[in-house]
């Protein structure tokens, strides 16, 4: 799938994704536009990701949950003082987060798709594009999974993690 600037309309290249049609386009930011708008224009990063038409994350180097916008709180029945700093699991109500080893600690978390998504993003630079990925919520002894679909884009020093669907 290819990836445009929201902004400026910039080629960044492809994204990978289940979706393989080169006419098919996803958005971005590219840096140089990333900082304008957070540097040159002074314009603050909840008033940039509430601008956006999709619910996202924002997941710093260590995984952890620094900030989201008001489509994420919202759909995650969440404020953000419940989210800031927690990590994924936590913010996504992963029944694996509730144990003792938290979230990123668990046999369950190696396999865990928002977290193989959004590290790959960081190590690499790489976006992704509509991943599958599932949480199970509720209690060890009886879940219910909850699927969904992410996109990752790194910007500066964060990843952007968009809910696509949350089934």
């Amino acid at each position: 799938m290819k990836r445009i600037c929201a902004w400026c309309r910039r080629n960044l290249g492809m994204v990978h994704s289940g979706i393989q049609a080169e006419s098919t386009i996803t958005h971005g930011i590219c840096e140089d536009c990333a900082n304008n708008l957070f540097d040159d224009m002074g314009m603050k990063l909840t008033a940039f990701l509430d601008s956006l038409a999709a619910p996202v994350v924002v997941v710093d180097s260590t995984g952890s949950v620094k900030t989201a916008n008001q489509q994420a709180q919202e759909i995650l029945h969440k404020n953000l003082a419940e989210i800031q700093g927690g990590q994924p699991g936590d913010v996504f109500e992963c029944v694996h987060a509730e144990t003792p080893e938290g979230c990123g600690h668990t046999i369950h978390c190696g396999g865990c798709a928002i977290r193989r998504t959004v590290m790959d993003t960081f190590k690499s630079g790489r976006s992704h594009a509509k991943v599958p990925a599932f949480v199970n919520r509720g209690s060890p002894d009886e879940s219910r999974k909850i699927d969904l679909l992410i996109s990752t884009e790194k910007v500066k020093n964060v990843v952007l993690l968009r809910i696509d669907e949350l089934g």
